[in-house]
Order: C-alpha cells, then structure tokens, then sequence
C-alpha cells in the first residue's frame, strides 16, 4: 500500500508594494505611466515574432478585442530586440564578473548570489523573473516606481501562479525572506531613493543599477539628482555599475518630430540630453569614476561582433528594408555608463563598453 502523498506546500505569501515616500501631484504623470503599457506591448510584440524569449510578458498585457494583442512592425521588433539584449548582456556580465572576495569565480551564474540589482522606472519589465528561472537571481532584486505602477504589478503576480509560485529557492520569499522587492519611490524626490536605498540594499555588497527611458522625462536638475544618488548609492563597493538606456538628440529634424510625437501623448521629454557626449559628461560630473556612452547602432555592431549566429537568426525572421530610417532611429538612442571600477580587471567596464 502506497503511504499518502505529502501535504502541498503552502503558497508564497502575497507580494507587498511597498511605499518609500509620497508622490505630489503633477500633469502628465499618468500619462508617463502609459508609456509603460506601450514599452510591454512592445517587448511582447518582440518576444512573439521569436526575436526574444519572454515567457512573462504576456501576462502584463492587456489583450484586445477578441484577445488579440497588438503586433509591432519590424523596425520596432528589431529596436526592442538590440535595447534588450544590450541590457540583459550587461545583468549577466555584471553577475559573473562583480565578485567579492571569497565569491566563486567559476562562471556559473547560479553560484553567484552576493549581488544587488536596482531598476529605476521597472514598470512591468520581467527581467528578475527570467534570472529567477535561471537560478541566477541576485540577492536582492529592487525595482523602483510609480505607487501605482508598482501596485498594479503586484495585483498581477499575486494573481499568476507562474509568476508568484516559481521561487529560487525554498529560502526565498516575496515578503520577508526574499530578493524582489517593490517599491514606490518618486524619482523626483531623493530623499525616497534614499528611504528605499536603507531599507533594501547592502552598500557593501556589488550594485548595478539599471534605467530605461526614464531619466529623460524628468527635468535636468531631477535626472542629473538621479545620477549623483547613483554614484553615491553604490561608492562604497568598487564592483557596481549604472547603466541606462534613454533618447537623445533633440535637435535635429528627426529628433524635433521624435520630441513633438511624445509630447502630444503628455509625456514630453523635459530632460533629453543632446548627445552621447552629455550623456558621459553628466555620468562623470555626478561621481562615476568611468563613464561613457554609445549609440543603438553601435550597440547592434556589438551584437553583431558578440553573437553573429543570434543576430542572422534575427535578420532573418522578417522581411527587412528599412535600413536607413532604422539607423536613424538608433541614432537617435543609446546606452550610457557610469562605473566604480573593479580591482583587478575591466571585465565590466568592457562589456559596457561594449567591445
């Protein structure tokens, strides 16, 4: 006679958003919150025409009617495609190559927990719950928001069980045990970084800090705050990183139409820097002690250099011939840089850089 099956384990308690700091009232917040829609429809658009893998996205769109969900052209899937796998070469570099002593060096990612992630302006993005399937999720996972940005994220993972059911580890929990960690913080108020930096992180332990399209809809002097918190946030632990991916070049005829076409949606990009050169500059000014910046194109020939299998199985999944006005809208994005350097190698510093 077979003995009874075991009881099942008891669910992941409930995510909890946590809230570090009131937000003031302020036009266009609502609809700078829409560009989070736009940004996950996109990625899901991307991962379904097999440019990316994204299994979690799909469950942060709102389908339309009869269940469809809205499908990008090519140019945007080959765009979403270069700014992801940009950033997710940039977390794995970081995970592998920001080692403490006593930390293994081994390559193997899921030996490597004594890390701290924090997002700005995560919105919906997936990415801790595809380290997490790789058991390769940090020690701490922090993602950065609008109240109720991060509120509506967590009614979502509450209410999927792929999403709150797949845990690292026994060890881990969403509440008290742990890495993920929600919370609202308004970026325009330091001080709620700061709240939300002493409640959450080690500034011991190795840090990147990841940003996209989101400094550029606040002011100047609110964005280049941001990026003084950044360096000083992660100053004590030489092995850290912020890395941002953002517009830029304003002026010119096709970045005055890009700036215009925002605007008309009430988000416009108050503090869009003009070029990959203020980018470094800001990067530098506030505390980083290596800093720079590259355009998308240049991203894509580093892709292209990294992994030409990956990139022609890209090239080939759709019919493609917009090549002139898809380097112009690369140009007219980049990813910059800011770097505590590591003793004892550039490993990071060069996977940013992007060689």
């Amino acid at each position: 006679m077979m003995p009874p099956p075991p009881d099942p384990p008891d669910p992941p308690p409930p995510l909890r958003a946590a809230h570090a700091g009131a937000f003031g009232d302020r036009a266009g917040d609502v609809a700078v919150q829409d560009t989070n829609d736009e940004a996950c429809a996109s990625k899901l658009s991307c991962a379904n025409a097999g440019y990316i893998v994204d299994e979690w996205a799909r469950h942060f769109v709102k389908p339309g009617p009869m269940g469809r969900v809205k499908k990008y052209p090519p140019i945007i899937n080959r765009g979403y495609y270069t700014r992801v796998a940009t950033m997710r070469n940039v977390i794995e570099c970081f995970l592998r190559e920001c080692v403490l002593p006593g930390d293994a060096r081994d390559g193997v990612l899921s030996r490597i927990t004594r890390r701290q992630i924090v997002q700005i302006g995560a919105g919906f993005d997936t990415i801790y719950f595809r380290l997490r399937q790789k058991a390769a999720a940090p020690l701490t996972y922090l993602e950065l928001d609008y109240a109720e940005v991060v509120d509506k994220k967590a009614r979502v993972i509450n209410a999927k069980p792929e999403l709150a059911g797949q845990m690292m580890s026994p060890s881990h929990s969403y509440r008290d045990d742990g890495g993920y960690r929600l919370v609202a913080a308004d970026l325009r108020d330091v001080n709620s970084l700061n709240d939300a930096a002493a409640k959450h992180l080690d500034p011991e332990v190795p840090t990147l800090i990841i940003s996209e399209c989101c400094l550029a809809y606040l002011e100047r002097h609110e964005a280049e705050a941001v990026v003084r918190w950044c360096a000083e946030v992660t100053s004590a632990c030489e092995a850290s990183a912020f890395v941002l991916y953002d517009p830029i070049n304003p002026s010119d005829a096709f970045g005055r139409q890009m700036v215009m076409n925002v605007a008309a949606r009430g988000s416009p990009l108050r503090g869009i820097l003009g070029s990959v050169g203020e980018q470094t500059d800001r990067m530098s000014r506030c505390g980083f002690r290596s800093a720079g910046c590259v355009d998308m194109n240049e991203t894509w020939d580093y892709l292209t250099r990294r992994n030409s299998a990956d990139v022609a199985r890209v090239v080939r999944l759709e019919m493609f011939d917009e090549i002139e006005e898809w380097r112009l809208i690369q140009a007219h994005y980049c990813v910059a840089w800011g770097v505590n350097q590591l003793d004892g190698g550039d490993a990071l510093l060069d996977a940013i850089k992007l060689k």
